[in-house]
């Protein structure tokens, strides 16, 4: 296999496992506000953003 497309794919899953992360946090590099403090009853009540 060619080192550059084997680099080329690292690339895209770090970026693509990026995504995810960010998708799964409810980050928003968009957002105003920082996330929602966590509930007297636990766990975030969800993301802040727009």
């Amino acid at each position: 296999m060619n080192p550059r497309l084997l680099a080329y794919g690292l690339w895209c899953l770090a970026v693509l496992s990026g995504v995810v992360m960010a998708a799964n946090a409810g980050y928003s590099p968009f957002a105003d506000g920082r996330r929602a403090p966590l509930r007297a009853g636990g766990g975030y009540y969800g993301p802040t953003h727009k």
